[in-house]
């Protein structure tokens, strides 16, 4: 199979409002290819794009899958219950909180780029996933990327004091680096600390230092 062509033709038939085909492409690239961020991304944009068809016809057809899911994460098989999670928010797409569990388990089956994609793509329609968004893309070290969540966020909430401090702890994270950088001889001097950005998207502080020994008496 040709992912590439694949994800091509996907994102031509989203383009042309042609949401069910895409779906359909990028479904089977992520069976082959599980942690394909653009596949993971491009789905959960096709997801979103479709009108809310949830219901009792779309519980009950997300139904069989969430129990496969459950039961990949009780044998602890990350991978599977990412699979299971994805075709439940297929079946179910109006369930924004199926979308964000598979990006979840995304996360955890090691796909960082993938569960960033998914949940940004999900960021426009759910604020949690918009902070979650963040958090990832802090991690990785696109600082601009995260803000630009965390404004979604508080557009939808502006009184959502999580998002408000991670915005400001991010900020404050982006401006210390810059400054370190200006004041740095060389680039080898500065090091990036891609957990520093994590701490500072989710609102965390930064460990406390470790106290020197004291030489024995």
């Amino acid at each position: 199979m040709d992912l590439k062509k694949h994800l091509d033709r996907a994102e031509q038939a989203l383009s042309r409002g042609q949401a069910d085909f895409a779906i359909e492409l990028c479904d089977q690239v992520l069976d082959f290819a599980p942690g394909d961020a653009n596949a993971a991304g491009l789905l959960a944009r096709a997801l979103v794009s479709l009108k809310p068809k949830g219901g009792l016809l779309g519980k009950l057809g997300a139904g069989p899958s969430s129990l496969g899911a459950r039961l990949s994460r009780m044998t602890k098989n990350p991978d599977g219950e990412a699979r299971q999670l994805r075709r439940a928010f297929i079946k179910n797409p109006a369930n924004f909180q199926k979308g964000a569990a598979w990006a979840d388990a995304l996360e955890r089956a090691g796909y960082a780029g993938a569960a960033l994609e998914a949940f940004g793509a999900l960021a426009e329609a759910d604020s949690d996933c918009a902070k979650r968004a963040s958090a990832l893309a802090a991690a990785q070290g696109e600082v601009d990327r995260a803000l630009e969540y965390l404004e979604k966020a508080l557009a939808a909430n502006p009184r959502d004091t999580e998002a408000v401090r991670m915005r400001k702890n991010l900020a404050a994270e982006q401006a210390l680096s810059t400054k370190r950088y200006d004041q740095a001889e060389s680039a080898q001097d500065v090091a990036y600390d891609p957990d520093a950005f994590l701490r500072a998207a989710r609102g965390q502080d930064a460990p406390a230092p470790e106290e020197p020994e004291q030489p024995e008496a």
